[in-house]
C-alpha cells in the first residue's frame, strides 16, 4: 500500500467517527488564569460591554490585551456572535498576537472535533506501518524546487507564527536567487498603507510580533513589499476575493515582466485545485491569468495540532514514528509527498512539535538570528514586557502606541539568583526600549538595554 492510500485510510477511518467537542490536555498557565480572574472580577481599563467585534486596535492604538478582556470577559457573548469554533480560533489569534503560543494552541484546539480513542489507535498503528519515508530539510528542498520558478507561493495559519518565522527563513536564499517581490496577504491594501516600516498601518497581522520581523527583514534584504489583498473582501464572495487577489499579484509581472516573486498567503489560498464547489483559489486564478504556474508549499496541514481534528491525530501519529528536529518535507522513492494524502500544492513541510525554553517557544529564535534575553521584572505588579527597537520609538515620537514590539511576553522565565521573577525575550543584536506593563495595560516603566 503507497503512503497516499495509507494516510487516505488514516482519514478515512476518522470521518467514520461520531463528533465530539475536544478539550486542550494541557493545563491553562497561571499568567492566562490571572487574566481570566482579573476579567471576571474587575472590569479591565478601556472594556466595554457593548463591543461586538474582537479588535486589537481600539480607538487607534494597538493593544495586545484588549481583545482577550473582552473574549474572556464576554466569552457567552461572543461565542454566539461568531460561533464556539470562531470564537476559539479568534481568541486563539489573539493569544498568539500577546506572544503566548502555547496558549494559542490550547485555544485551537477546543474548536476542533475529536475522534474516539479506538480509530485513534487505529490511526497510530497505521501510521507506526509506514515504511520508506525519508525527510529532507525543507528550506534547502525549497531551495531547489524554487529554482527553475517565477513564482513561489507558501502559506500559514493566523494563529501560528511559526509559519511566519519559516517563511522568514527562505528570505535570504530566495533574494540570492532572484527574487525582488514578496506579496504578504497581511499587508494593509488601502490609501493608508505604510509599506517602508513597521507599524499598525502595515497591515493587521502584522501586529503580531513574528509578521513584524518577516517584513522588516524583507525591508533590510531589498525586497519590494506588495499588499495584494481585495480591499472589498468584506462583501466578495470567496470566488471574487481570490480572482482580486490573483489579479493584483498579476499587475506585478505586468510592470516587470522579469520578476520573481515570494507569496505568503493563509490556508488554502495557494491551492491549485478546484474546490468540489467550484470555487477556484487564488493560486489557480492566478495560473491561468498569468499562465505561469506558482510552486506551492503547504505549512498549515503537518503543523503541531494541524487545522482540524483529523488531522491533528496524523500529525500526532505521524511525529511519533518519525522523530523529525526540524522542518522537513517527507519524501518518497526520492518524490516529495503529502502525508495527508492531499493534492493541492506541490510540497508539504512538516513542523516538529514545538520546543520550549521558559515557556517560550524555541523556534523564536528565529533559525538562530535571535538569541534569548531576559528581562529582569522591576515590580510584582509587572503583568507583560516588551521589548521595541530602540530606533522605531525614536522614529515614533518616543511612543509605542502604533507600533509592533520585537517580541513580548508575559509568561514568568522563573527568577534570577535574587529571587526577582525574569521574563525571557527573544532579540537581534542591536538596542532595545524595554515597556513594562501592568495587567490594565498601563506602563509601569522602560528600560533601554541592547543586546550584544
Amino acid at each position: 500500500m503507497t503512503v497516499y492510500k495509507r494516510m487516505l485510510l488514516m482519514v478515512g477511518l476518522a470521518l467514520a467517527v461520531s463528533v465530539l467537542r475536544v478539550h486542550a490536555q494541557e493545563e491553562t498557565s497561571a499568567p492566562v488564569l490571572q487574566l481570566q480572574d482579573y476579567c471576571k472580577r474587575d472590569i479591565p481599563t478601556g472594556y466595554s460591554p457593548r463591543l461586538g467585534v474582537l479588535t486589537l486596535t481600539p480607538k487607534g492604538n494597538i493593544h495586545y490585551l484588549f481583545p482577550l478582556y473582552h473574549g474572556l470577559k464576554d466569552e457567552e457573548k461572543f461565542r454566539k456572535l461568531y460561533s464556539d469554533k470562531g470564537y476559539y480560533d479568534e481568541m486563539s489569534q489573539y493569544f498568539a498576537f500577546a506572544g503566548d503560543y502555547r496558549t494559542a494552541l490550547q485555544y485551537l484546539v477546543k474548536g476542533y472535533d475529536s475522534i474516539d480513542d479506538g480509530t485513534r489507535r487505529k490511526i497510530y498503528r497505521t501510521a507506526d506501518n509506514l515504511t520508506g519515508i525519508e525527510h529532507a530539510d525543507a528550506r534547502l528542498y525549497i531551495h531547489l524546487a524554487a529554482k527553475n520558478r517565477r513564482v513561489v507561493m507558501i502559506n500559514e495559519a493566523f494563529a501560528k507564527p511559526l509559519h511566519r518565522a519559516f517563511t522568514l527563513s527562505l528570505l535570504e536564499d530566495l533574494y540570492r536567487m532572484g527574487f525582488r517581490y514578496l506579496a504578504l496577504e497581511m499587508l494593509n491594501n488601502f490609501a493608508n498603507q505604510r509599506l517602508s516600516s513597521v507599524g499598525m498601518h502595515s497591515g493587521y497581522y502584522v501586529c503580531e510580533p513574528v509578521a513584524g520581523e518577516l517584513m522588516r527583514k524583507a525591508i533590510e534584504l531589498g525586497y519590494t513589499l506588495v499588499s495584494y489583498e481585495d480591499t472589498a473582501a468584506s462583501v466578495h464572495s470567496a470566488n471574487q476575493r481570490d480572482s482580486v487577489q490573483a489579479a493584483n499579484l498579476n499587475e506585478i509581472l505586468k510592470k516587470d515582466s522579469t520578476a520573481k516573486i515570494l507569496v505568503h498567503a493563509s490556508f488554502a489560498h495557494i491551492s491549485k485545485k478546484k474546490d468540489p464547489d467550484g470555487h477556484v483559489p487564488m493560486a489557480l486564478a492566478f495560473w491561468r491569468l498569468s499562465g505561469i504556474e506558482p510552486l506551492t508549499i503547504d505549512q498549515t496541514d503537518m503543523t503541531e495540532e494541524s487545522n482540524f481534528g483529523y488531522g491533528r491525530v496524523i500529525y500526532q501519529a505521524y511525529t511519533t514514528k518519525f522523530k523529525i528536529s526540524g522542518p522537513s518535507i517527507a519524501l518518497l522513492n526520492n518524490a516529495p509527498v503529502n502525508v495527508t494524502d492531499k493534492d493541492l500544492y506541490d510540497l508539504c513541510v512538516i513542523h516538529p512539535p514545538t520546543q520550549y525554553l521558559d515557556g517560550r517557544p524555541t523556534w523564536l529564535n528565529l533559525n538562530g538570528t535571535r538569541q534569548p534575553t531576559y528581562i529582569k521584572s522591576p515590580s510584582s505588579a509587572v503583568f507583560l514586557v516588551q521589548a521595541y527597537y530602540q530606533q522605531e520609538i525614536e522614529n515614533n515620537d518616543n511612543t509605542p502606541w502604533q507600533l509592533v514590539p520585537a517580541d513580548q511576553t508575559y509568561t514568568p522565565g522563573g527568577r534570577d539568583g535574587m529571587g526577582r521573577v525574569r521574563y525571557l525575550l527573544y532579540l537581534r543584536k542591536g538596542k532595545y526600549k524595554i515597556f513594562f506593563r501592568d495587567i490594565n495595560y498601563h506602563i509601569l516603566s522602560t528600560l533601554p538595554i541592547e543586546v550584544n
